[in-house]
């Protein structure tokens, strides 16, 4: 899958999934053999571990989803250029065990293989994160 409208659906139907905490339709946009990371080192923070694979990207996206919501989402960009994508986007972001929150951006950068999306990392204020994360 690399025409550019699919690309697009495929992105935002995943991260509507992940943004109303659906854990099965999050997984199900994300190739078996996919792969996360949020950029940042993770003696920082639990959530810089970078999970490879479907079972455990899943133990990771069940984790985020349980601590992290996310509020006035805004997406400000998004490229496509074959099997790769960027988003561009902000949001506020509440940390749900410490009651901390935080306005974020962040930048995504997508490989795409076989309609799904096979890796993912993600860029953003990773010492924001590491406040927000931190009891």
């Amino acid at each position: 899958m690399t025409e550019r409208a699919a690309v697009e659906a495929l992105i935002r139907d995943a991260y509507a999934a992940r943004h109303r905490g659906d854990l099965d339709a999050l997984m199900d946009y994300l190739h078996p053999d996919c792969s996360y990371r949020l950029a940042g080192g993770p003696e920082a923070a639990e959530v810089f571990a970078r999970p490879d694979g479907h079972a455990a990207v899943r133990e990771q996206m069940a984790g985020l989803i349980a601590t992290y919501a996310f509020s006035n989402i805004e997406e400000l960009a998004l490229t496509v250029d074959g099997d790769r994508a960027t988003l561009h986007w902000r949001a506020d972001v509440e940390c749900k065990p410490t009651g901390r929150h935080g306005s974020f951006e962040v930048m995504d950068i997508f490989t795409i293989a076989d309609g799904k999306v096979k890796s993912l990392t993600q860029f953003t204020d990773t010492a924001g994160v590491a406040r927000l994360s931190t009891p």
